[in-house]
């Protein structure tokens, strides 16, 4: 059996770089606005904060989730990753959706 390659903590730094470096500066998130809620979505048994590049694409979304009193906030991308972390269990990611039917997963825990 052949044993998983380790990696040193610089490629782990290198890896999580690229990652945040392919991130858009600022996101758009759906919240509710009477309950502080925020718009989420699961992927393939993997629950996320939903965050759009582009405000359209977020308005689209709010508007399948058909509740009213919605607003959409734009957030730089590390403030959207602090509000996916204050979410409770089950989400585990901030969830870049430009693309629903493939989306870029960012975990936070």
């Amino acid at each position: 059996m052949m044993e998983a390659p380790t990696l040193s903590a610089k490629q782990i730094d290198d890896v999580v770089s690229r990652l945040i470096d392919d991130s858009p500066d600022q996101v758009h998130v759906i919240q509710h606005v009477s309950t502080g809620r925020y718009g989420c979505f699961c992927f393939q048994g993997i629950h996320g904060l939903a965050c759009f590049s582009h405000e359209l694409d977020a308005m689209r979304f709010g508007e399948r989730i058909e509740l009213n009193g919605l607003d959409i906030l734009e957030l730089p991308f590390d403030e959207a990753r602090e509000v996916a972390k204050g979410r409770p269990f089950p989400v585990v990611s901030l969830m870049l959706l430009d693309r629903i039917e493939s989306p870029v997963i960012h975990f936070i825990r």
